[in-house]
C-alpha cells in the first residue's frame, strides 16, 4: 500500500531493518508492520518487509537511485536517542568518502536482546556493502558486544574495519539500575535499565581483538547531577584503565558541555581520525 506522507523518522516506535542510499525500511515494534521511507523520511509504502523491498526496487528505477558500494559506517545511538544525534558526524564521514547509516531502534521500548536481534536482521539484509565500521553511543556499546557474540550470516560476508565507542556503558550503570526500581523511570526509559547491573555487563566479552577499537570518554554533567541526588556513583576509570579493560587500541578523554556530544567538533574529528587512521 502506498501512502506518501511525512513522518518523524520513527525515532521511538519503529526499528530500522533495511538501509540503502538513505532509504530505509522500518518495522513497528508492536504490530511488526513495515514501511518504506525515502531519504526525506516520507513514507512511500506500507506492508510486509518483502513487499516493502519490492516497492523499493520500483523506486530505484523511478528515481534512478545510484548503487551503493564500499565501506559503510553504522552509527548506533544511546538510550532514548534517535539517529538524528549523528547528523554532524554523518556529514563528516560522508566528506571522507565513506557511506553512513545512522540507525533508529526503539531503545525505551524493548530489552537489550530485542535490539540485538534487530541489528542482526539489519546487517543480514545490508546490500552492496563489503566493509563496515561501527560508532556507538552509550548503551550502543553493549548492543554491539552482544551482537558480536552471535554466530550469524553477516559476519561471513562483511569485513568489520573499526569500532569507535563514545561514552560507552561497558561497566553498566549503578544509577540506571537503581532508577529501574521506580515506575516513573521504568515508563520513561524502558526495560533496558533493569539490565544494566554492572557485574553482569562487565562479564560481557569485549569487541573481538582483531577489530581495532577506540574509546572516547566524556564526563556527563547530567549523569553527575542525578548521581549526586540519588547518591549512586558511576564507576570512573582512567583512560589507561578503560584501555586495559576493553583491550582497546586507543582511548581519548574529552571534556565538553555539549548536550549532544556529536556537536563538539573535537569529538567529530577524533571519531573520523580513528576511522581513517586507527588512532585519535
Amino acid at each position: 500500500m502506498s501512502d506518501n506522507f511525512y513522518t518523524f523518522g520513527g525515532a521511538y516506535f519503529w526499528e530500522d531493518v533495511f538501509f540503502y542510499q538513505k532509504w530505509r525500511i522500518q518495522r513497528n515494534y508492536v504490530t511488526k508492520k513495515c514501511r518504506l521511507l525515502d531519504n526525506w523520511d516520507i513514507s512511500r509504502f506500507e506492508g510486509s518487509f518483502d513487499d516493502c523491498r519490492k516497492a523499493f526496487i520500483k523506486y530505484i528505477e523511478v528515481y534512478e537511485i545510484a548503487r551503493q558500494k564500499g565501506h559503510m559506517v553504522i552509527m548506533i545511538p544511546g538510550l532514548a536517542e534517535s539517529k538524528n544525534i549523528f547528523k554532524p558526524l554523518w556529514r563528516a564521514v560522508i566528506k571522507e568518502g565513506l557511506m553512513a547509516a545512522a540507525i533508529n531502534y526503539p531503545s525505551t521500548q524493548k530489552g537489550i536482546d530485542g535490539h540485538v536481534r534487530q541489528l542482526d536482521f539489519f546487517l543480514n539484509h545490508l546490500e552492496d556493502v563489503n566493509e563496515i565500521s561501527f560508532v556507538t553511543k552509550g548503551i550502543g556499546s553493549i548492543l554491539l558486544k552482544k551482537l558480536f557474540m552471535l554466530d550469524t550470516q553477516w559476519r561471513q560476508k562483511l569485513k568489520v574495519n573499526k569500532v569507535v565507542e563514545v561514552v560507552p556503558l561497558n561497566h553498566g550503570s549503578r544509577l540506571l539500575k537503581f532508577l529501574s526500581k521506580f515506575k516513573f523511570f521504568n515508563f520513561i526509559l524502558g526495560p533496558v535499565i533493569e539490565e544494566l547491573e554492572p557485574k553482569k555487563i562487565e562479564k560481557l566479552p569485549p569487541v573481538p581483538k582483531d577489530i581495532p577499537t577506540g574509546i572516547i570518554l566524556c564526563e556527563s554533567k547530567i549523569t553527575r547531577f542525578f548521581e549526586k541526588i540519588f547518591d549512586k556513583k558511576m564507576p570512573i576509570l582512567s583512560p589507561d584503565e578503560e584501555k586495559s579493560f576493553e583491550k582497546a587500541k586507543d582511548v581519548k578523554e574529552i571534556e565538553t558541555l555539549k548536550f549532544n556530544l556529536f556537536k563538539d567538533e573535537r569529538i567529530i574529528n577524533a571519531v573520523v581520525s580513528f576511522l581513517k587512521k586507527g588512532k585519535f
